[in-house]
């Protein structure tokens, strides 16, 4: 989705660390778990596709009623998820996890120069700039990546009132879920929820994966659940 720069490791980054915020610490060995616990259960992407629409957008009942059946008004976030956000923001890099094997850290990787839409570049620059902020899970092991997985995303195109997000959960036990929503006027809908588990070689493994998307470029949305945990 985008080229991630290489980091530098050496005798540079102990004092980097030092200098850190205390999230950054080597002390901290372990902030999980991470995220919004609510996306676990894959049946709420079915709950938010059927639930998450608002009948007229410009009526005060109806926007309420929304609220009142889209799951997503009542999600929330665990203690530490902003404070970890408020470092990201800083271009801090946030370490979760460390062990002898491998280490998990998140770093914002949005990239500015990368424009979303078809018309690319008007007189070099994008010809629309919406508003975009990515981060990024890294694993490490002896002071190299060795895996890299996206975990959130907000992509906002403002003019057209389309937002998209992926929004993510990390527990204790390396579980790492993923859901991705688009919302517009009419409300909302899910198109993308997946279960990882990060093994012992610091390998992503995806082991349970919804996909949506709107059939022929209508109104009806299709999923499909691809399971692989037996395979």
């Amino acid at each position: 989705m985008m080229q991630i720069k290489s980091l530098f490791y050496g005798l540079l980054f102990l004092p980097i660390l030092a200098c850190s915020h205390s999230l950054n610490a080597l002390t901290h060995t372990n902030l999980l778990p991470v995220g919004t616990p609510q996306i676990i259960n894959k049946k709420l992407v079915k709950d938010i596709n059927d639930n998450c629409w608002i009948e007229d957008y410009f009526s005060d009942k109806a926007r309420e009623d929304y609220h009142k059946r889209c799951k997503l008004s009542t999600f929330s976030s665990t203690q530490n998820t902003n404070n970890i956000f408020e470092e990201l923001q800083k271009n801090k890099i946030v370490y979760l996890y460390q062990s002898k094997q491998f280490n998990i850290y998140l770093k914002k990787t949005t990239d500015t120069k990368k424009c979303l839409v078809e018309e690319k570049q008007l007189e070099g620059k994008c010809a629309i700039s919406p508003y975009q902020y990515i981060i990024t899970m890294f694993i490490e092991s002896s002071g190299k990546i060795i895996n890299q997985l996206i975990v959130y995303s907000d992509e906002d195109h403002g003019g057209d009132m389309t937002q998209v997000t992926l929004d993510f959960y990390i527990d204790k036990q390396l579980n790492i879920w993923l859901l991705e929503y688009l919302l517009v006027e009419e409300g909302a809908s899910a198109t993308l929820w997946q279960h990882y588990k990060i093994n012992t070689k610091g390998k992503f493994n995806l082991l349970d994966e919804i996909k949506c998307y709107y059939e022929n470029g209508g109104n009806n949305l299709v999923c499909k659940n691809n399971n692989f945990k037996n395979k």
